[in-house]
């Protein structure tokens, strides 16, 4: 007995049947393909994103450190800036400024605007220099102060020069610029003067005029 000859042309059913696994399988070729390109494209969109913000903090960073350098000339700028420390007898003092400044290429000069010093810092009524203008350089510890100084001492005594340099280890100050001074004993006028053993001290050379005030 034979078997049943196979139909010449497939029914509708097969024919679906077909066409739905030919959709199957063009679909998952493309979920392939778009699958393969994720995977290409992903870590390369990472690694751009990365590199765009490490790039942009860099450039962030650079700029506002250029700004800071514009606006104080500076690469550190601190201002109301107070330095504290010790002179060769281990007398306090104090070092301060409105606005400090410290320079790129020398670490160790600090530029400092309306600078002040106060000697013997501990005291009731410490000595004091003020200025326009100062340059402090840490490895001498030398102040210079520059426009308008005026020094001032616990007993009264009032002097005004426009030039002066300070020693802060040694409490010295000499200046080579005419100087005004006025006080409790009188008034004197001279082209240069130094004052040493902490203003127990001074000495006035150049041009000395002086009133003395009697007892």
């Amino acid at each position: 007995m034979s078997a049943p000859a196979a139909p010449l042309y497939p029914d509708a059913d097969d024919e679906g049947r077909l066409a739905r696994r030919r959709a199957r399988m063009l679909a998952w070729r493309s979920r392939s393909r778009l699958i393969l390109r994720l995977r290409r494209i992903l870590p390369i969109s990472v690694a751009a994103v990365l590199l765009l913000l490490t790039g942009w903090v860099v450039v962030k960073g650079w700029i506002g450190r250029m700004g800071d350098v514009r606006a104080s000339g500076a690469a550190i700028h601190m201002t109301n800036a107070h330095f504290y420390g010790r002179d060769g007898n281990g007398r306090a003092y104090v070092l301060g400024a409105a606005e400090a400044s410290r320079g790129d290429n020398d670490m160790q000069q600090i530029k400092l605007v309306k600078p002040f010093l106060q000697f013997n810092a501990d005291a009731l009524k410490p000595s004091e220099i003020r200025a326009d203008r100062g340059v402090y350089r840490e490895s001498t510890h030398i102040l210079r102060l520059d426009h308008n100084v005026v020094m001032t001492d616990g007993t009264g005594n009032r002097f005004k020069t426009e030039q002066a340099i300070v020693d802060t280890v040694q409490s010295t100050v000499n200046g080579w610029t005419k100087v005004e001074g006025s006080g409790p004993s009188g008034v004197v006028t001279a082209d240069s003067y130094g004052i040493y053993d902490h203003g127990r001290r001074i000495v006035f050379s150049g041009n000395v005029h002086s009133i003395i005030k009697p007892d």
